[in-house]
């Protein structure tokens, strides 16, 4: 198992640099925290410089992907497609692919132009909808959602890429809570509260129906949202 690199000095590189490239204004509310940025070209750039400087570092360890795929292959028996967004290095679709049960297809998406250097991803700003993915995926897995710049857009897109019954799945960590939202990680938000905001902004498309409690896992403490399309 690939265990987290810790390298603090790395990240807050980053973290500095997107802060004097994104003139960002934050924004608070509800338990969650947004950082508006100028424009999308600037979003764009924020995020693909903060790529390359982390692209060495992984905070999803497999044991926590190898968990969700026992939850997948317990739900569904067999999956035939998945999605992970943000997924920087590939690792979580190899991961996937390697614990799922039927061989599936699982994508990876990544805003930076380093995503073709990586297997099964596809460089993708993970906001945006796909007519090659709507409506077909077993799941749509990310850890990646503080990243968004238009969290109810992103959401929304997803659980459209979902066919009846599929499952989105999101973790929450102690990073995405709204004190760890930053210009590079704009959206933050309690778990509370990202459930109220799944349970708003997607009500008319499924509802969320699980919570995977691995807040006690050594290698990657996590709550996970698990959210059903309707059938």
């Amino acid at each position: 198992m690939e265990k987290t690199e810790k390298k603090p000095g790395k990240y807050n590189n980053a973290r500095k640099q997107a802060a004097k490239m994104a003139n960002a204004t934050k924004v608070q509310k509800d338990g969650m925290v947004f950082h508006e940025y100028p424009d999308y070209e600037t979003y764009k750039k924020v995020q693909t410089v903060g790529n390359k400087a982390k692209i060495g570092l992984q905070h999803v360890q497999e044991s926590h992907i190898k968990a969700l795929s026992t939850y997948l292959n317990d739900a569904y028996g067999k999956v035939g497609f998945g999605l992970c967004h943000g997924t920087r290095r590939g690792l979580e679709q190899t991961w996937f692919r390697d614990h799922l049960n039927g061989k599936p297809e699982v994508i990876g998406t990544e805003i930076s132009d380093t995503a073709t250097e990586f297997p099964h991803t596809v460089q993708w700003d993970f906001h945006d909808e796909n007519p090659e993915w709507e409506g077909k995926a077993d799941f749509v897995y990310s850890n990646s959602w503080d990243h968004s710049f238009d969290p109810r857009r992103a959401f929304r897109t997803w659980a459209g890429m979902l066919k009846p019954g599929g499952m989105l799945i999101l973790d929450h960590c102690k990073g995405h809570e709204p004190k760890g939202a930053n210009a590079l990680d704009p959206f933050g938000a309690t778990y509370d509260a990202l459930r109220g905001f799944i349970d708003t902004e997607l009500a008319d498309l499924g509802s969320v129906v699980d919570e995977i409690d691995r807040s006690d896992d050594p290698d990657y403490k996590a709550r996970v949202l698990v959210f059903k399309r309707a059938a």
